[in-house]
């Protein structure tokens, strides 16, 4: 029974449609637990595509905590503040133009660093203690 109310309902509405019949059309999606009473293509609206933000090829400073440090590997990971214009604050691994700059480095130092952000690779260019 409720099979042909779904299907004589959606014949009504298609006839009203096209015989020019002011009726509303209702393009809302179903409650949950009824049926779809017309074989018509919902109206879709555009899904929001989230803007890309590329940070600009340059140098940025910053402040952060040293938490772990690769001598090795020429890297160092840093419990960091807002790199304004490249990432939030986050704890991130970075790997550094020169080894050299992390001998004087101890996990806990707080330090300034300069960030080299170009074509996609971030490199820590400057690292030292903070004052």
């Amino acid at each position: 029974m409720k099979i042909k109310l779904v299907f004589i309902a959606a014949a009504v509405s298609i006839a009203a449609i096209s015989c020019g019949s002011p009726q509303a059309v209702n393009n809302s999606a179903p409650k949950a637990g009824t049926a779809i009473t017309s074989s018509a293509s919902p109206v879709m609206s555009p899904t929001p595509v989230p803007t890309s933000t590329v940070p600009k090829n340059g140098d940025y400073d910053s402040k952060g905590v040293v938490t772990k440090i690769n001598l090795e590997g020429g890297s160092v990971e840093l419990n960091h503040e807002e790199i304004k214009g490249v990432m939030p604050a986050m704890q991130m691994e970075f790997f550094v133009s020169d080894k050299k700059m992390l001998a004087p480095l101890k996990v806990g130092d707080k330090v300034d660093f300069v960030l080299r952000y170009k074509d996609y690779t971030e490199t820590i260019v400057n690292i030292r203690k903070a004052q």
